[in-house]
């Protein structure tokens, strides 16, 4: 068994850094801790995301998607809804609560969640 002392990041692709900087800081309170011409380190709370630019979109297929708690889930939806964010799937009905699936710039995968 490898024993695991701390979660350090993780690394999140995108294809138009500047898109992807002001989708995670405006829409989902991230902050920037630094930031280059080749990427950004962002921080919300113990959560660290390390964005880099990749010349090709995300996949079709999620390879990592980030499940994050919301305070007001109906909300949030708005918030989709007037930003006109992609939804993935969704909204739907969770264990106790409800969730819904959103693509940032890159493509990548968000499930933003509620439970009651």
């Amino acid at each position: 068994m490898i024993v695991i002392e701390s979660f350090e990041h993780i690394n999140v692709p995108c294809t138009d850094l500047k898109k992807s900087i002001e989708f995670y800081t405006m829409f989902l309170d991230f902050e920037v801790d630094e930031e280059t011409d080749k990427g950004a380190v962002l921080v919300f709370d113990n959560l660290t995301l390390r964005l880099f630019i990749s010349e090709s979109p995300a996949p079709s297929y999620p390879i990592a998607t980030f499940l994050l708690d919301v305070d007001d889930f109906t909300d949030a939806l708005q918030e989709i809804e007037d930003q006109s964010i992609v939804i993935a799937k969704g909204p739907y009905e969770i264990q106790g609560g409800e969730a819904v699936i959103i693509g940032d710039p890159g493509g990548n995968l968000i499930e933003l969640f509620y439970r009651e």
